[in-house]
């Protein structure tokens, strides 16, 4: 039987990951939107931590995000999962001499623009790992039924300020992310060959068995270990920063999301 102290501490985990895992995906669906891959009609309003923002209302885009982040979320609450990647693709065509104009697909894709969320996580507030951290500390040295108590709710309330201090602080990402100015269309772009991927990088290679959604995804074939060189810009790229968010002393974390341009 789980012990109590367990099952509060994964109930708090769920609580961090819900809040990190919904935020992401707002600002995913955002950059979908503010990155013109899709049509705009093809998005709605909605409100998430008060911000009004876009949302792609095609299945297909919702589920593939979702189903996306229902794997690397965990990932990044173990600390597992170093980064999480949005790619802006473009497809490659080539001239055709058809009656409509059109180019011919080749198959390829061309990197146009790449978002990152980097990610150092260690022992998260109100995950198993902290709560088995705390109660060895409390083993250790013998406290008194009371001070285990005292204990308890000091740790119950730090994560209660740990949630309020992320969801402050996704909120500010997802504002920054929304005063960001729309990406301007290449010479001949056409929507129609625009798309986006989602890739996720863990920070060892043996990590994935430690993880069982991401065990259980690269099982499946949902997820697919890319060659080392997929999606890098054909010129290099840098990083530039949008918002850096630093909560190490009250959950353990810290994230850098940032805007990664081709090199000229």
């Amino acid at each position: 039987m789980i012990g109590e102290s367990t099952q509060q501490a994964r109930e708090r985990d769920e609580q961090l990951s819900t809040l990190l895992g919904s935020t992401l995906e707002t600002i995913i669906h955002q950059l979908c939107y503010q990155r013109i891959i899709y049509p705009a009609d093809s998005f709605v309003l909605h409100r998430h931590l008060g911000v009004r923002c876009f949302a792609s209302r095609v299945p297909q885009v919702s589920q593939y995000i979702s189903s996306f982040l229902e794997v690397a979320v965990p990932s990044v609450i173990r600390g597992f999962c170093s980064s999480i990647v949005f790619f802006v693709l473009e497809e490659e065509v080539v001239a055709s001499n058809n009656s409509r104009g059109v180019g011919e697909r080749t198959g390829g894709t061309e990197v146009v623009e790449r978002f990152v969320f980097e990610f150092d996580v260690d022992q998260v507030v109100g995950t198993v790992e902290h709560e088995e951290k705390i109660k060895g500390q409390q083993d250790e040295m013998d406290i008194e039924d009371l001070q285990k108590q005292s204990a308890d709710k000091k740790d119950s309330e730090l994560v209660v300020e740990a949630r309020s201090q992320l969801e402050r602080s996704l909120k500010e990402c997802l504002l920054r992310c929304i005063a960001l100015r729309k990406r301007r269309r290449r010479a001949k772009e056409r929507q129609e060959n625009m798309s986006f991927k989602l890739s996720m990088r863990t920070k060892v290679e043996s990590a994935a068995k430690d993880c069982s959604e991401l065990t259980n995804a690269l099982k499946e074939g949902d997820f697919l270990i890319p060659a080392s060189n997929s999606c890098n810009f054909s010129k290099g790229g840098s990083l530039r920063p949008i918002k850096q968010i630093d909560l190490t002393s009250s959950c353990g974390m810290r994230m850098n999301f940032g805007m990664e341009i081709e090199s000229s």
